[in-house]
């Protein structure tokens, strides 16, 4: 599940629950519950999630054939993430235009976990999967202040591991020229894969806006791990430029005007040997309204990314998770992240 301390660099992954009886809507209640009485927030964030996960694994059970299945994962400091996620068709619940809920309802289904949301969004239409988030926040007054007009989430991603240790991390901090995002596959999978995505990050947290000497920080840190697959980016929205060093199987393309463009990987695994593998920092242009997206080889290596592009008016988590929905082999720890450039031109 990775640390849940306010100050960890590395994101905590998804735990994902089949929902296909109503056994496990309880599952999922007590499981989001016990991530909001772990974070010590106060007062209300374990009911306010433990009814949003009620609401949207229930929602599942009724509307999605086969079922379906919920994401969820802390957000330190004080509030969680949860998405429901189905592959479609299915019946209607009550949407209203634009596939929002309505304010007004019956107080149950969509509509209640709106109105315990701090932050939500759905995707959803006639005879397609419906992906549905909310981030619920600890008190009335947070979720009022996270409610004020504001732009919408940068960045998001979607992480589950074959195991509760995850051999997939990732992390987004803000640089002093931009921001850094940072993918990584640790060899195999479980607590030793872990450990070595762990050391990579680590590397990393330090000196974020470092990419030039950062290869050689996470070699030295991973020695003695199994190492890692890995790809870090520096984005400069002020220059309209990207940096990024990859290498090993992650892969990843920036979106934009013109199409797709596949990132440039070089082979190899870092923390395996003394010296640390030949590769080099590649620049590609990071204009105005464009969106990276960065995953492991949980995924399939190609995915088409322009059929996706309804989704990526979403927040990034929605597309995050239709991506792993519709890519993840289920036979190894999957990561998928999206950062958005929301400079104007």
């Amino acid at each position: 599940m990775g640390s849940l301390a306010a100050g960890s660099f590395r994101q905590a992954s998804h735990q994902r629950f089949r929902v296909s009886d109503t056994a496990d809507v309880g599952a999922v209640r007590r499981a989001v519950s016990g991530y909001a009485d772990r974070l010590d927030a106060g007062p209300g964030l374990a009911d306010r999630a433990g009814q949003a996960a009620t609401e949207l694994a229930a929602n599942l059970l009724r509307h999605a054939r086969p079922g379906g299945w919920i994401l969820a994962r802390p957000l330190p400091p004080s509030a969680v993430e949860i998405l429901a996620v189905d592959h479609g068709p299915r019946a209607s619940d009550a949407t209203g235009a634009g596939g929002q809920p309505p304010r007004r309802g019956l107080g149950y289904g969509l509509a209640a976990v709106a109105r315990v949301s701090s932050y939500f969004d759905i995707d959803t239409g006639p005879g397609r999967p419906t992906t549905v988030l909310a981030v619920v926040a600890p008190s009335e007054a947070t979720r009022a202040a996270l409610r004020t007009p504001r732009p919408p989430r940068r960045w998001a991603g979607i992480s589950v591991g074959l195991d509760e240790a995850s051999g997939d991390g990732w992390a987004v901090a803000d640089a002093s020229c931009g921001t850094t995002v940072a993918v990584v596959d640790g060899i195999g999978h479980g607590v030793r894969a872990s450990a070595a995505a762990d050391a990579a990050l680590t590397a990393l947290a330090g000196n974020p806006a470092d990419l030039d000497g950062y290869l050689a920080r996470a070699n030295a840190a991973m020695l003695g791990t199994r190492g890692a697959a890995l790809a870090v980016c520096l984005l400069n929205p002020g220059r309209g430029e990207m940096r990024c060093l990859s290498v090993g199987n992650i892969r990843g393309a920036i979106l934009g005007d013109c199409g797709p463009r596949t990132l440039i990987h070089f082979s190899g695994a870092v923390g395996t040997h003394a010296m640390p593998p030949p590769a080099r920092i590649l620049r590609y242009p990071w204009p105005p309204g464009a969106t990276l997206v960065l995953w492991t080889d949980g995924l399939a290596s190609h995915i088409d990314l322009a059929a996706y592009a309804r989704l990526f008016h979403h927040d990034p988590a929605i597309t995050a998770a239709g991506l792993y929905r519709d890519h993840s082999s289920d036979c190894d720890d999957s990561t998928v992240v999206v950062v958005r450039n929301q400079a104007r031109p």
